[in-house]
Parts: structure tokens; C-alpha cells; sequence
């Protein structure tokens, strides 16, 4: 399937293309569920195939056309409100286990391999545990808190 795409690199530089996916993944209409390390994009002016590295890509847009509308405001509900500090999650492990708790929101949640978790019963003997990404099946988010959050300290 070819998708017609966008990609806003870091340097700031704009490429309008197509990306081409397995025929047998995709359903018309349908954007990939993830995208490899590198993509291959022909741009839309018929030049020979860029392969793009994702670390170089600030974002890349699954797009109807190249056209866009430079009227068009995003929709934005949450703007005046303020941002909650600690995210609830429920957390399931490869091995099945599932776990509650507490982590910070912010970036570290998204850049790092690991994360901190809270508990959330306080009175438990757990301070914290750092949790590898690769040892989950699956991190869903509860909702959000204000409550203050001790740092688990490594020393």
C-alpha cells in the first residue's frame, strides 16, 4: 500500500512523499500500527528514494494530501488546563503479573528504558522499583494525580 506522507525532520527540513507498506498488513484507509528504525520514501516530485532515519524525524504525518489547509487550527481542549504531575498506571508484566502505581509525567516516561513506579499503598516495604520497558506486555494509564511523589534515590 502507498500512504502519502509528510516528514518533518529535526533540521527542519519538510519532505513530501510516499511510503510503501506491505499490500498484505495494511487495510485501505489504515496507517501502519509502527514503523521500522529507517523508511524509504519516494518524494512526491518523482526523485530518487530517500531512506529517512526515524531518529532524525521530528514527526512523520499519514496524510490525506500534500495540499493541507494553512487555516486549519488544531483542536486543543486541554490548554488551560494544568498539566498533573504523576500519572496511575497498571502495568502487565511477560510473565502475567500485574502491578499498580505511580510515575512521573514527563519525557523520561517515553526516552528511557526503564522507568520509576511508585507503589501505591505507601505502607508497603516497596520505596519504589525501576521497571525495564522490555519486561512488559502491555502499560495502560488510570488517570492522573497531584499527589507528592518521594524520588527513589540509587546510590
Amino acid at each position: 500500500m502507498l500512504h502519502t506522507v509528510v516528514v518533518n525532520l529535526k533540521n527542519s527540513s519538510v519532505l513530501h512523499g510516499y511510503y510503501r507498506t506491505d499490500d498484505s498488513i495494511d487495510s485501505v484507509g489504515s496507517v501502519p500500527v509502527n514503523l521500522p528504525r529507517t523508511m524509504t520514501i519516494e518524494p512526491e516530485d518523482g526523485s530518487a528514494a530517500v531512506t529517512i532515519d526515524l531518529q532524525n524525524a521530528k514527526a512523520v504525518f499519514f496524510v490525506r494530501s500534500f495540499a493541507g489547509s494553512p487555516t486549519q487550527q488544531d483542536v486543543r481542549f486541554f490548554d488551560s488546563l494544568s498539566i498533573h504531575p504523576y500519572l496511575w498506571v497498571r502495568l502487565t508484566f511477560k510473565d502475567g503479573e500485574v502491578m499498580e502505581g505511580r510515575v512521573l509525567n514527563g519525557i523520561d516516561l517515553l526516552a528511557q528504558n526503564a522507568f520509576q513506579l511508585f507503589p501505591v499503598d505507601e505502607l508497603t516495604n516497596n520505596r519504589c522499583l525501576f521497571v525495564p520497558k522490555q519486561s512488559l506486555r502491555s502499560f495502560q494509564i488510570i488517570g492522573l494525580l497531584e499527589a507528592q511523589i518521594q524520588h527513589c534515590d540509587v546510590a
